[in-house]
C-alpha cells in the first residue's frame, strides 16, 4: 500500500482560508473573469465564438491527449526551432498536481532514487516518496540568492537514480534555474540517462528578468535533452486557478506513452469547460495581453512588498524573486531565526493574515528556519491591505513570537 504523505501547505491553507480577512498565501496570479478575458482579446467576435457555452458540445475526448487546440496552442510556447514541440507531444491533464503525479507514477519504481530541489512545492518530493522511491534534497542557498549548486549534484547522483526534479519557477523562492544552471544540470543527466522533470508551473511569469539576461531560462524542453519531461498549468501564471487544466510535454514518445496508461487508470483528464477555456486563454488572441497584465501586477505588488522589507529591516530581510508569485521572507530577532509557525498562527488569529510557515510547509530543515513564505500575486488593493494590517501587527505584536532554540531542525 503506497504511503499517504501529509501535504502541510494544502492542509495549512484549508485550515486557515475560511478565516482569513487578508490571503496573502494562495499563489494563483488575480483570478480572471471570463469577461475580462474577452475584453483583453485581440479578436474579441473570435473569442466570443469559442467561448460560447451554448453551441459546446460536451463530449469526451478520444485521442487520450486532451483537446486538440489547447494542445496545439501549447506547443506554440514551446516555440524553440530546435525543440520542434507539437501537439502530439503534449498530453493534457486535470491540473498541474495530476500531472506530476501521473509522470512519477509512470516512471518510477519502489527503491528508484530521487534528487529533488529544495525548498520547493512540497508536491515533487512528496509525491515519490509516497510511491516508495528514496529521495534527496538538492538544497538551494539563500546566501546565493537560492541558486542550486551542480558540484553538489553531482555528489547526490547513486546508481538507482531515476530522476531530477526542479520548479523554475520556483515556489516559494520565485528564484529561477539560470540558463547556465539547466544546460549544466543537462550535461549531467544525460551522462548517467537520467529522467529531467521540470515543473513550469508558474512559468512564464517572468516579472524581473528580460529574456536578454544571461541567466533568463528557456523552457527545460528547448534544451535538447530527449529525457525530459515538463509539466504546467494555466491556474497560476494566467491567473486562472478555477480551470483545471494542466499539461505534460516531453519529446521522449516512451515516456508519454507511460504517462498516458497511467491516466488512462486515473480517469485525470480534464474537462471539456476547462479545456476550451483554457485553449483561449493560451491563445495568440489572448496570452500576450493576459501575461502583461499578471506580469504588470506582480511587479507594482513586488515594490509594495520591497517596501515593507525595507521598513523592517531590523527583524526582515529576503532575496528579492525574479520570477511567479511567491517570496521567502527571513524574520529573526536579535540574529535568531523567529518560530515562523507561530508567527504565522499569530498573524491569522490576531490580525487576520494568512502566510504560509516555511519550516512547516516546505520542509522542515535548517534551510527555511525563520522563514515565511509569501504569495504577492493577487490584487494590488487586497495586497494594500494585507500589508497595512501586517505593520500594525509588527508593531503591536511582533515582540511576543518566539524564536527557535539552536537544537530545533535539522
Amino acid at each position: 500500500m503506497a504511503r499517504i504523505e501529509q501535504l502541510e501547505a494544502i492542509e495549512w491553507n484549508e485550515k486557515h482560508l475560511s478565516s482569513a480577512k487578508h490571503d496573502l498565501s494562495s499563489s494563483a496570479a488575480s483570478n480572471i473573469s471570463l469577461s475580462e478575458l474577452l475584453d483583453i482579446s485581440e479578436n474579441r467576435p473570435h473569442s466570443e465564438k469559442e467561448l460560447s457555452l451554448s453551441g459546446l458540445k460536451l463530449k469526451a475526448n478520444d485521442t487520450g491527449l486532451g483537446h486538440v487546440e489547447l494542445r496545439r496552442n501549447l506547443a506554440a510556447l514551446y516555440s524553440a526551432r530546435s525543440a520542434g514541440v507539437t501537439e502530439d507531444d503534449i498530453m493534457i491533464t486535470n491540473g498541474s498536481a495530476a500531472a506530476d503525479y501521473t509522470v512519477f507514477t509512470a516512471l518510477l519504481s519502489p527503491g528508484d532514487h530521487v534528487i529533488c530541489q529544495h525548498p520547493v512545492d512540497e508536491l515533487l518530493y512528496k509525491i515519490p516518496a509516497s510511491l516508495g522511491a528514496e529521495v534527496t534534497w538538492w538544497n538551494a542557498d539563500p546566501a546565493k540568492k537560492w541558486q542550486l549548486d551542480i558540484e553538489e549534484l553531482k555528489t547526490l547522483i547513486r546508481d538507482n537514480t531515476k530522476l531530477i526534479a526542479i520548479q523554475s519557477p520556483c515556489d516559494p523562492t520565485g528564484a529561477i534555474v539560470s540558463r547556465p544552471i539547466l544546460e549544466a544540470l543537462i550535461e549531467v543527466a544525460a551522462q548517467r540517462g537520467i529522467t529531467i522533470l521540470a515543473d513550469e508551473t508558474y512559468r512564464p511569469l517572468f516579472h524581473s528578468i528580460l529574456p536578454s539576461d544571461d541567466d533568463f531560462p528557456p523552457s527545460t524542453i528547448n534544451l535538447g535533452y530527449k529525457k525530459v519531461v515538463v509539466t504546467g498549468t494555466v491556474s497560476k501564471a494566467y491567473g486562472l486557478a478555477g480551470t483545471r487544466a494542466g499539461w505534460i510535454a516531453t519529446k521522449d514518445e516512451t515516456i508519454l506513452e507511460a504517462c498516458r496508461k497511467i491516466r488512462r487508470l486515473q480517469s485525470g483528464a480534464a474537462s471539456t469547460l476547462d479545456e476550451v477555456i483554457a485553449a483561449e486563454a493560451v491563445s495568440d488572441r489572448c496570452i500576450h495581453a493576459l501575461l502583461a497584465r499578471n506580469i504588470k501586477l506582480c511587479q507594482t505588488n513586488l515594490d509594495l512588498l520591497q517596501g515593507f522589507v525595507d521598513e523592517h529591516n531590523w527583524s526582515c530581510s529576503w532575496v528579492k524573486p525574479r520570477a511567479g508569485t511567491t517570496a521567502m521572507l527571513k524574520f529573526h530577532k536579535m540574529g535568531k531565526p523567529i518560530d515562523s509557525e507561530q508567527f504565522c498562527s499569530k498573524l491569522i488569529e490576531e490580525s487576520g493574515i494568512l502566510l504560509c510557515p516555511a519550516g512547516k510547509c516546505f520542509g522542515d530543515s535548517r534551510v527555511v528556519r525563520g522563514y515565511v513564505r509569501v504569495a504577492f500575486g493577487g490584487s494590488t488593493e487586497e495586497v494594500k491591505a494585507a500589508l497595512a494590517a501586517w505593520r500594525s501587527f509588527m508593531e503591536d505584536s511582533f515582540e511576543s513570537v518566539p524564536t527557535l532554540s539552536t537544537k530545533s531542525s535539522s
